[in-house]
């Protein structure tokens, strides 16, 4: 059953996750109206893609209220970027992503599909080891990317998944562990693409010095925790984090960690508990990556 949100009320907090807009909404057909009704469209389909961006992870009344779009307006510009491939809805949260795949290559999308089939039989040997959600990740430009697998299902993976799929290079344990064992040259063109970037959080991260000592140290123990220092003690985001990397030639082409609630256990009791896990599953997707003579 498809529901639609032209008719819902403007303070009905509950469409967001009650009600999941389709991709047969009404949909304005180019040179119908005037150049100006056109273009005012595209402006305010623009708008509804950068506002999704900059939170990542945004609910229809976010939205509405970043934008001020009738709800009439916002449906049908949701219902066309879903229906596009521009972004995407997480069923368990209602939260709509930008689907970091849009411009991608054939290839490298087929690289994806590929590494996530090849990782499904290590992470789900893993799963079954460690209470906590496990996330692959790929470098994404100046971020990285969370490859969707079963383990989002994860009773505990809705808290993580609503801050979005592309986690920070600089304070997620994936960006930190890909930073440390990717190329120096990359490395250094991540760096100067995060100097560019348009999220000052990105900006203030690049304390050259810090980040030296970090990819060293994280180098000499093999993982990468989640920096968490940003963050208030009742942010969504205060979380905590391990990712290894899944190297091949000696350079990380992805990265793999597990993620736990501080309240209920520490980073020291998951090091000790599952670090060992981590790090075998991590070099059994290389393995299974070299045996399919890819490499990324």
């Amino acid at each position: 059953m498809k529901y639609s949100l032209e008719n819902a009320g403007e303070n009905d907090p509950a469409q967001d996750k009650d009600l999941a807009p389709g991709c047969d909404g009404a949909v304005p057909e180019g040179g119908r109206g005037q150049a100006g009704e056109s273009i005012t469209s595209l402006r305010r389909g623009l708008e509804v893609l950068r506002t999704i961006e900059l939170a990542q992870a945004a609910t229809f009344t976010e939205i509405r209220s970043r934008t001020a779009l009738p709800n009439a307006t916002l449906n049908r510009i949701l219902n066309t970027l879903l229906a596009e491939g521009w972004i995407r809805r997480q069923p368990e949260s209602g939260r709509y992503l930008l689907r970091t795949d849009a411009n991608s290559s054939p290839a490298l999308a087929a690289w994806h599909r590929k590494l996530t089939a090849l990782a499904e039989e290590p992470r789900a040997n893993l799963q079954r080891q460690v209470p906590w959600p496990t996330d692959l990740g790929v470098r994404d430009g100046a971020a990285m990317l969370s490859l969707d697998g079963p383990y989002r299902r994860h009773a505990l993976s809705a808290n993580f998944w609503a801050l979005g799929s592309r986690p920070s290079m600089l304070r997620s344990s994936l960006g930190r562990c890909y930073l440390a064992f990717c190329p120096d040259k990359e490395r250094e063109e991540i760096l100067a693409a995060l100097a560019h970037s348009r999220l000052e959080a990105d900006r203030a991260g690049l304390r050259p010095d810090e980040l030296r000592r970090a990819v060293a140290q994280i180098r000499r123990q093999g993982y990468a925790t989640r920096d968490a220092t940003h963050t208030s003690a009742d942010s969504p985001e205060r979380f905590g984090a391990v990712a290894v990397p899944v190297l091949h030639n000696g350079y990380a082409v992805a990265c793999l960690c597990i993620v736990w609630i501080p309240a209920i256990t520490d980073e020291q009791q998951i090091l000790r508990a599952h670090l060992g896990q981590l790090l075998g599953a991590a070099r059994l997707i290389c393995d299974r990556l070299a045996a399919a003579g890819l490499g990324g």
